[in-house]
């Protein structure tokens, strides 16, 4: 693969599949809430890959996509310059905000260090039911904005995504949450929400199982066979989603 192509992939999963993840980790985490109970900020990533924006509210975080109004503003510079920021070798540039900065250096850096503890969690947390369902959940969230990464902006991605027909697939877990994949001339966006109308659908029986098949615990012909997944609509759909979600753990790795 071309290595300018995989490194500005991979900022873009960084930051619009992992940092987006963000937004559910203080309904699950009562660390993050506490952490954030009082904060008002919101910080700008400006990248060119993607700029994005994450508003923290008084213990919640909601994700946008762009730039906007904002406290802080975080420049880097090449898709590099982000994957070095999210493996801990690297800075932002502040062009706003400069007397935020520890801000960043503490609170902000506890939260994404919370983040990680939950997206690489070890084997003593995942015994925890309550942590492992929220890992579930997360890595649910994560992969499917991932594989809407790799599909517009991976070189084998958008392959597989150019060959799935027009629609919307539901990616979902049974009383639990609910997600939509569209795809849209090869290009795919992802909403948190159930599709009405979809062509395709992947269903986990209960969000345990989607966490051990995400995890590579349980191969999904396994799942399958177990009835832990449910596949319903248009089967091609279905076969190059499942391409895709398999060159996410590449990039979440």
């Amino acid at each position: 693969m071309d290595q300018a192509t995989d490194q500005k992939t991979l900022a873009r999963v960084n930051l619009n599949a992992v940092f987006r993840t963000l937004e559910l980790l203080p309904d699950y985490d009562d660390q993050t809430r506490q952490l954030l109970n009082g904060v008002s900020e919101i910080i700008q990533f400006t990248t060119p890959p993607s700029t994005i924006r994450l508003a923290i509210h008084d213990g919640t975080i909601t994700f946008h996509p762009g730039s906007g109004p904002n406290t802080m503003n975080l420049v880097l510079p090449t898709a590099k310059a982000v994957n070095k920021l999210f493996d801990g070798s690297g800075t932002p540039i502040p062009v706003k905000g400069l007397t935020k900065i520890k801000f960043l250096t503490g609170p902000f850096t506890q939260l994404t260090d919370r983040l990680t503890e939950y997206l690489r969690p070890s084997q003593a947390n995942l015994a925890d039911p309550e942590f492992s369902r929220a890992n579930s959940a997360m890595t649910l969230h994560v992969a499917a904005y991932a594989l809407a990464e790799i599909g517009n902006s991976d070189k084998q991605g958008k392959l597989n995504a150019a060959r799935i027909p027009d629609g919307d697939i539901l990616l979902a877990v049974t009383d639990g949450p609910q997600l939509t994949v569209r795809a849209r001339g090869g290009h795919l966006s992802v909403r948190r929400e159930a599709a009405t109308g979809w062509r395709a659908k992947m269903v986990f029986a209960d969000i345990d199982s989607a966490g051990q098949i995400l995890r590579g615990e349980m191969s999904s012909y396994a799942a399958i066979g177990k009835g832990l997944i449910e596949l319903g609509g248009l089967i091609p759909m279905l076969d190059e989603l499942n391409k895709l979600l398999g060159l996410v753990p590449k990039y979440l790795s």
